[in-house]
């Protein structure tokens, strides 16, 4: 999910205020949703632990554990960042038209030749959030490495939709190694928003807790944190005044976010919001305001706005 700064730091309170709760236009309209829906709601930080210790979908969030083991083997000797990988086998992860464009859009900013570095796909997994390079790299680094850090399984995202929505019958890992093999691109025929939101809530699922752990470590480890700061490399963006790392995602029904803001003079602030079972158009609306982006950012430097916040979900 990419960030637009002026989107993201622009001036919360000149929206109008008369959006109707179920409309995410901005983060007053988030924290409306979060005291009318306290159930499908998780938000973990300093000072607030709602549904933590519940397993939660996170969607593309979920991506931090990979980074996390990625760091990790590099930290180990296991995998080196200039390892090449070729973009033949990178395709050959990849589902068509079920990404955002996330895929198409990594090859246009990394422009590769026939290869590209392990890096480079990790970079891709972070900033455009492709599928097709995070499931490449669980295949490279073991899905045991994710276990271990994630504290549960973490599954394949497009094994889980070729077995969801592809007719494969076989269990995820299978369904993606089969269709790695073939390396023919397969188009899924989705079904509706219900059937897609239902499908969701079980999948990319992790602690968030666990999840805001390994966030916080991973803000202070370099190779992690120049993966996740890539925002602070965008027009407007002021790392002296605001310094932001972060990883969101969004499936049908379900919008999240892992986010550290650090401010000057201030003690850094780790955040995992999850917000689930969403209506069609509140879904929507989300996605294109970028609202609960907003959210942790006026959580993080209004005290004010924090308080009624924290508040909100006692």
């Amino acid at each position: 999910m990419q960030i637009v700064f002026a989107m993201l730091l622009a001036p919360l309170l000149a929206a109008p205020t008369t959006a109707a709760p179920a409309d995410l236009r901005d983060a007053e309209a988030v924290l409306a949703y979060i005291r009318a829906h306290p159930d499908d709601v998780t938000l973990v930080t300093q000072g607030i632990s709602h549904h933590a210790d519940r397993l939660a979908p996170v969607a593309s969030a979920i991506k931090i554990i990979h980074l996390a083991a990625y760091t990790d083997a590099v930290r180990r000797g296991k995998v080196k960042p200039d390892e090449s990988v070729s973009v033949a086998l990178w395709n050959s992860y990849h589902l068509p038209d079920t990404d955002g464009g996330a895929h198409e859009a990594a090859l246009k900013r990394l422009k590769p030749g026939k290869s590209v570095t392990l890096d480079q796909i990790v970079s891709a997994m972070i900033e455009e959030s492709d599928n097709a390079a995070t499931d490449l790299l669980r295949d490279r680094l073991g899905s045991g490495a994710l276990r271990k850090i994630a504290q549960t399984r973490v599954s394949t995202i497009n094994g889980e939709m070729l077995r969801a929505f592809g007719g494969c019958t076989l269990s995820a890992d299978v369904c993606l190694k089969n269709y790695v093999k073939a390396a023919k691109p397969v188009r899924l025929t989705l079904p509706g928003f219900a059937q897609q939101a239902a499908w969701s809530e079980t999948v990319s699922r992790v602690e968030p807790g666990v999840l805001r752990r390994v966030l916080a470590g991973l803000r202070t480890d370099k190779t992690a944190s120049r993966h996740l700061e890539w925002p602070m490399r965008q027009p407007g963006a002021d790392p002296k005044t605001l310094l932001m790392g972060t990883k969101g995602g969004s499936l049908p029904g379900v919008i999240s976010e892992a986010m550290y803001i650090v401010r000057p003079g201030q003690k850094p602030r780790e955040t995992v919001l999850a917000l689930r079972r969403l209506p069609e158009a509140t879904w929507d609306s989300g996605m294109r305001s970028y609202a609960h982006q907003q959210f942790l950012v006026r959580m993080a430097t209004d005290s004010a706005f924090f308080a009624k916040v924290r508040t909100a979900l006692k």
